[in-house]
């Protein structure tokens, strides 16, 4: 247990001695870059954010579709259907 020990804390203070020692990079990323970079990211958080809105609103849609499938049928009446158009009403629009 002791070289397990001994190991993990060389590990450790070594990759603390090697991040301390680290110099920055000063490197410059112009602005075309960084609108790029700054789209992507936007694009891959709102793919993201949509596909688990699908997920979670699938049931809701499906119980929504179910439930219109399950009502009667509203009245019949063929006057106020879209497709009837009796001579009646074709006349009084003329005037």
């Amino acid at each position: 247990m002791t070289i397990n020990f001994r190991r993990a804390s060389l590990l450790a203070i070594g990759t603390a001695l090697m991040s301390a020692a680290a110099f920055p990079a000063l490197a410059y990323v112009g602005p075309g870059a960084g609108l790029t970079l700054l789209g992507a990211l936007w694009g891959l958080i709102l793919a993201v954010v949509v596909s688990l809105g699908f997920v979670l609103l699938w049931p809701l849609r499906r119980m929504m579709r179910r439930h219109k499938q399950t009502q009667p049928p509203a009245d019949d009446d063929p006057t106020h259907s879209m497709l009837a158009n009796p001579s009646e009403d074709r006349t009084e629009r003329r005037m």
